[in-house]
């Protein structure tokens, strides 16, 4: 979250729309589709397991001169096979090696196959089921419109359209990379592949085959360069041929790189397992809809959104004071647009302390009289939420003080509370794997807003540049102080429509290595914990960040 939108309001207020205090969906989110939110059946496997040696990176080596895996002990049943995947030699590129992996296939349903490779002791993190429930339906293999082969040695494998024999997706020719924090597989795709997806991006809607590197790495990304790493993560695309459409999702929420080049896709990922779902029908009667279809029958559907939220609605960084406000719903009222919903950023909070208001500028008695309006006159109201809650001990402040007494505050591994700087200054982040972070987040909106309020910043953001050893000298600035008087509380409102300028917001200023893994990710920012959470803390689930990053603050949507 930073620059708000930039658009000045006419002198113009509310049509009629329809408005409660409401939800907003963040702006910086996963997909909600795929609401990866992380949580594990492990961590990183341990270091004595896979004897691990240096993790320096070798980055000129070619991980096509790796050996791979020979796939051994293959048990085939009526919907799927399992086998063991033994390591052929030494790879070593970046880090040492999981000698042996298991594979299991499933065929889940006729358009629909699940390919998952791990560790052979189910250790590894993995996208937990109760984040992102897993099917339980199985159909035969022989009843199925696309079908998994493989080649034992080395391990490859392939999956095609079984009436035309098609090849959607093969590994062939290329091997398998497994080890502690890097894993690399790599499909031959058509040279001008027409895809679509992995990821929320600003570059051309088709992928450009010849040379995309997709970055998937939330990061509060106040820009939008093409070609960088922004706010959503979401592995999955839709490959469009004149012979029918297909969509590949790795389920995965560690960093990635996923390159596209004449010929070829390849994955590279920073940990977690390769955990693959195929998704795709028997001929080119297959289009994007019905893949679309077969997608939200894995992933789940959408929520639905109230009618209103589809209108338009008015947001910025910038309102003064309550007059403000006032003066813009009315000035879209004079003009004649239509306004469904008016936002208010976090000027009107306390010292931008979530869930307050200013009492000078932004009084309880006013902002009631502002919802009044606009539920008079069938609009909505919204209000930012930030995640990130002040750093305020003894000081009366409530929000903070409930969350040291419930528990629920990220931790550095020595127990003291992790510490970032946002817009009020020196902030902590609620843990969202929490057992109790649920009850506390929903409390206070019951206390402060009841009975709903509007979403910001989804992910642990923050303006504290890595390490972030000292966040009271980082947070000098924030925040800043208000540049105006306050104004009258009696000033009328609804019946001035001057306008008056607006400010513009921006930020401020053991072995495995979560925060500089070996494997350099496209990340813009030099390091993986840069400008957020620390990538070595874990959570109250014992979920470390650097597994969950791209999924954690989802919990924030749900809880």
């Amino acid at each position: 979250m930073h620059i708000r939108s930039l658009i000045e309001p006419p002198p113009i207020p509310p049509s009629p729309g329809t408005l409660d205090l409401v939800v907003f969906v963040m702006k910086s989110a996963f997909i909600t589709a795929l609401s990866l939110v992380g949580t594990t059946l492990g961590s990183a496997s341990s270091f004595a397991d896979n004897d691990v040696g240096s993790l320096v990176a070798r980055q000129n080596t070619n991980p096509d001169s790796c050996k791979g895996y020979i796939a051994k002990n293959i048990k085939t049943n009526s919907n799927g096979l399992t086998a063991d995947l033994t390591l052929a030699a030494t790879c070593g590129i970046y880090g040492s090696d999981i000698q042996q992996l298991k594979l299991q296939v499933t065929y889940e349903d006729k358009s629909r196959i699940h390919v998952k490779i791990g560790d052979s002791a189910g250790k590894r993190y993995e996208v937990p089921e109760e984040v992102f429930p897993r099917p339980i339906s199985k159909v035969t293999a022989s009843s199925a419109d696309i079908e998994f082969k493989y080649v034992a040695n080395p391990f490859s494998f392939s999956v095609s359209r079984k009436k035309t024999g098609e090849v959607l997706f093969d590994t062939k020719g290329s091997t398998l990379v497994f080890e502690e924090q890097y894993l690399r597989l790599k499909t031959a795709v058509p040279n001008n592949a027409n895809i679509y997806g992995l990821g929320e991006h600003t570059n051309t809607f088709r992928l450009d085959p010849s040379n995309t590197t997709r970055t998937i790495w939330n990061r509060d990304a106040y820009g939008i360069a093409p070609g960088t790493n922004l706010y959503g993560a979401h592995p999955v695309y839709f490959e469009h041929r004149s012979t029918g459409t297909h969509a590949v999702l790795l389920l995965n929420s560690n960093g990635m790189d996923i390159k596209l080049r004449p010929g070829s896709l390849e994955y590279n990922t920073i940990g977690g397992i390769l955990d693959f779902y195929f998704i795709g029908g028997s001929d080119g009667k297959t289009g994007p809809a019905d893949v679309a279809r077969g997608y939200a029958k894995l992933a789940g559907l959408p929520a639905s959104v109230p009618y209103w939220s589809l209108g338009f609605h008015q947001c910025r960084y910038g309102y003064r004071d309550f007059v403000d406000v006032a003066n813009v719903i009315t000035n879209y009222s004079a003009a004649g647009i239509p306004l469904e919903t008016m936002w208010t950023d976090i000027d009107y909070m306390y010292a931008r302390q979530v869930f307050t208001n200013d009492p000078q500028y932004f009084p309880t008695s006013k902002m009631q009289d502002i919802v009044k309006y606009l539920h008079g006159h069938d609009q909505q109201y919204i209000v930012m939420v930030d995640p990130a809650v002040a750093y305020q001990p003894n000081k009366g402040y409530k929000a903070f003080d409930r969350g040291v007494v419930d528990n629920v505050f990220l931790k550095e591994s020595n127990g003291s509370l992790h510490k970032g700087v946002v817009w009020p200054g020196v902030t902590v982040y609620p843990d969202w794997f929490h057992p109790n972070v649920s009850s506390y987040w929903n409390g206070e909106i019951k206390e402060f807003f009841d009975p709903k309020t509007g979403i910001d910043m989804n992910e642990p953001a923050s303006f504290c540049n890595y390490p972030c050893d000292n966040p009271d000298e980082q947070a000098v600035g924030n925040p800043p102080p208000r540049t105006t008087s306050p104004p009258n509380i009696n000033t009328p409102i609804f019946v001035n429509t001057t306008k008056r300028s607006i400010d513009v917001r921006q930020s401020s200023v053991s072995g495995i290595n979560y925060n500089e893994p070996p494997y350099k990710i496209g990340n813009v920012l030099p390091y993986l914990g840069d400008r957020t959470a620390h990538m070595d803390l874990k959570h109250a689930n014992g979920l470390m960040e650097y597994d969950t990053r791209k999924l954690d603050y989802s919990y924030f949507m749900r809880a």
